[in-house]
């Protein structure tokens, strides 16, 4: 019988281990390697996330906040370019336009520890949310008082806005293109943002009472001129006219010499001098270039000397006097063109405005104002 060969000997059992632990400590030195690379990977991504997690989150930028005297018991609450005004007497405050609810909360803080009296009347300069919101931070001990106007606009109904900024799709609602519209015809001059956080029922839409939720409706409105008397301290409301808005109060401080007004006395492009073209956002702003003269004539017929408006440093009256001259030029300008017949095109050509050539905005927007100039006078002439 032929015996069957086998290599199980010890020596050969061992060589061929040897030979296939070889083979597995190669291969497993590879899993090995790969593990490592991938843990570390791994670990790269989950410390970088960490260390990412762990560095201070640059917060958001809020415009600078001040408050300066202007004179007297008279002063001056900015936010970045945005301005409100306040009198302080010994039975309160008298403060116009709060701005919006972050100020209006740090003003009434700043109030209370500086001046030790409440604010007793908040005054709105007009119904425009870039200076009426926030409101509700004085409600506790303050009446809320404006033109008769802004109440109209706060009724239910779609609002008078700024600019281009309409109901395109007469559904009295607020929809996003209508503020992404005039923002992208005219970047940093028209138009605002749409606000998301207003939207309490989150359908893409602001109806006029979410739109002026942070609004605290007035109680108080007169219908051309008004006075308030606290502490033996008297302020004049007058209505303007139309401008800006339809529902603009000019305020007085005759111990002062002092007026308040927002927006059409400066707007937010003016800064250090008032010879800056305006705006002219939409057909300015859907109200008659008559009425913004009348305006400016209202005011200067006022007894000041200083003018303190919502945009801008402080101001002399003869600068009320340039703008309102800035106006009546360029309305007689484009009048006389278009009554010779000349086509939009041909008056932007033509009408150079070379008084107003060294005025901030001048060649930005020189050709906008001609444009928004036509299309008022074609509405209201």
């Amino acid at each position: 019988m032929e015996t069957l060969r086998t290599d199980f000997t010890f020596a050969n059992l061992r060589k061929n281990l040897s030979s296939g632990n070889a083979a597995c400590r190669q291969e497993n030195t590879m899993r090995l390697k790969i593990r490592a690379i991938l843990i570390s990977a791994l670990l790269v991504v989950l410390l970088g996330a960490h260390s990412a997690a762990q560095q201070p989150q640059a917060p958001v930028r809020q415009p600078a906040r001040t408050i300066t005297q202007i004179k007297g018991d008279l002063y001056r609450a900015s936010a970045g370019a945005w301005h409100s005004i306040f009198l302080v007497t010994p039975d309160g405050i008298i403060l116009v336009d709060p701005l919006n609810t972050p100020f209006a909360t740090w003003l009434k803080g700043e109030l209370d520890n500086r001046f030790k009296v409440p604010v007793r009347y908040v005054i709105y300069s007009h119904s425009h949310w870039d200076h009426v919101e926030g409101g509700k931070a004085f409600a506790d001990t303050a009446l809320f008082v404006a033109y008769e106007g802004v109440r109209r606009n706060m009724d239910g109904r779609y609002p008078h806005m700024p600019g281009d900024m309409i109901d395109r799709n007469n559904n009295g609602q607020f929809e996003p293109e209508e503020f992404r519209i005039p923002a992208a015809a005219s970047p940093g001059v028209c138009g605002g943002g749409f606000s998301q956080s207003k939207d309490a029922d989150r359908d893409g839409h602001l109806t006029p009472k979410e739109y002026f939720s942070e609004v605290q409706p007035p109680d108080i409105v007169y219908s051309d001129r008004m006075q308030l008397t606290l502490g033996g301290k008297t302020v004049e409301l007058i209505h303007p006219g139309k401008n800006h808005s339809d529902d603009m109060t000019v305020v007085r401080f005759p111990a002062e010499r002092v007026v308040f007004a927002a927006d059409f006395i400066a707007d937010a492009l003016v800064t250090t001098s008032m010879r800056s073209l305006p705006s002219a956002c939409g057909p300015f702003d859907g109200n008659p270039l008559s009425e913004w003269i009348k305006s400016y004539k209202t005011v200067e017929a006022l007894d000041f000397d200083i003018v303190a408006a919502g945009h801008g440093v402080l101001f002399k009256k003869i600068d009320v006097t340039e703008t309102r001259e800035y106006f009546e030029d360029l309305v007689a300008a484009v009048s006389a063109g278009m009554s010779q017949g000349k086509s939009l095109d041909e008056l932007r050509q033509t009408i150079l405005l070379e008084k107003y050539k060294d005025w901030a905005q001048y060649a930005r927007l020189r050709v906008k104002n001609i444009e928004a100039a036509y299309e008022n006078l074609r509405l209201y002439r």
